[in-house]
């Protein structure tokens, strides 16, 4: 069995109930390619309906869990940024970039094409 890094299966779960349909634990546990424990899934899924960021409903035998918002994604962020990075976006930016090793020419540009649209609606302002 591979082992994650701590939080890496909290993530890799609300990113595929990032969609807005709602899943159960044995749906995740196929959707991860079954490489991770149906119990340790299940778990998780549970901590994350405590912490907020996952509703469930009883369906059956088994709950559904989704999203609760999907502002979860940015608070999910905003607590990356805040406990590593200081809450400064720069040093996040900056990090993600230095330690990619996929990055190719054309997502440099669209990083450059993003960052000239934020330049142009703080202008606006």
């Amino acid at each position: 069995m591979v082992r994650r890094a701590h939080g890496e299966l909290e993530s890799q779960i609300l990113y595929l109930l990032r969609s807005g349909k709602r899943l159960t634990v044995k749906d995740v546990h196929r959707l991860l390619g079954e490489v991770d424990n149906y119990n340790t899934i299940m778990t998780v899924m549970s901590r994350l309906a405590v912490k907020g960021q996952l509703a469930r409903e009883k369906a059956g035998l088994q709950y559904e869990y989704w999203l609760v918002a999907p502002a979860s994604a940015q608070s999910l962020i905003e607590k990356v940024k805040q406990k590593f990075f200081g809450l400064k976006t720069s040093t996040l930016v900056t990090h993600l970039i230095e330690s990619a090793d996929d990055l190719s020419d054309d997502d440099l540009e669209e990083m450059e094409r993003l960052v000239r649209e934020a330049k142009e609606k703080r202008g606006k302002k």
